[in-house]
């Protein structure tokens, strides 16, 4: 009987134990599993950040496209002799900021 109840007491410790370590383990993986979860909300929002810069850089591209084409007819114009045409509006206060300084 004497060596039964050690055998129980053993049995309970180890179940003991083994509960002790797997709730452990469920803590450290409910740690990794908020970890990870930030560093997908993190991840997504660089993805948005990523996506507006790129709408931003396409605005940009196609605003810089339209001005060079604005150009390229004044600059054709030059070239045929035609110093009447119209300049466009920045490159116009452009030439007034450098030939009015001390306004």
């Amino acid at each position: 009987m004497k060596y039964v109840t050690i055998a129980a007491l053993v049995v309970c410790l180890g179940l003991g134990g083994a509960l002790w370590w797997q709730s452990s383990r469920v803590t450290g993986l409910k740690a990794d599993k908020a970890r990870l979860e930030r560093s997908v909300q993190n991840l997504e929002a660089a993805r948005a950040q990523a996506r507006t810069a790129a709408r931003v850089a396409q605005a940009e591209a196609e605003r810089q496209r339209a001005l060079v084409a604005e150009y390229e007819q004044v600059k054709d114009a030059f070239r045929e002799g035609d110093f009447d045409a119209p300049l466009p509006d920045d490159f116009r206060r452009l030439l007034d900021r450098i030939l009015r300084p001390g306004d």
